[in-house]
């Protein structure tokens, strides 16, 4: 009887540690990713161009020289911002990619 005893207290401790370890592992595996430690500084929100006064618009709807030339500078700064929008995005998806090739290794 007390070889008995001692074998069910083996198996019931060997239940126990398999059963923390599945569960420790299920939790590692289902956890969100740590945030990362260092990033790069972030680049500041582009500031909009200061507001000047805008000349009365003519009653004829054609634009003057100066509407059509700060009209044009805004494309090209709306321009420049979104390629800076898109550059950010891209670097983003390539940390999510290495994020998921790491994780991918690990299983």
């Amino acid at each position: 009887m007390n070889t008995r005893k001692m074998l069910l207290g083996v198996v019931a401790v060997a239940a126990v540690g398999a059963a923390a370890w599945y569960f420790y592992l299920d939790d590692m595996l289902n956890a969100p990713p740590p945030k990362p430690m260092a990033t790069a500084p972030k680049a500041e929100a582009p500031k909009p161009p200061p507001v000047a006064a805008t000349p009365t618009p003519t009653p004829a709807g054609a634009p003057s020289a100066d509407e059509v030339k700060a009209a044009q500078s805004r494309v090209g700064e709306l321009e420049k911002q979104v390629a800076d929008l898109q550059r950010q995005v891209q670097m983003k998806d390539q940390e999510i990619a290495a994020m998921e090739k790491k994780v991918a290794g690990k299983k």
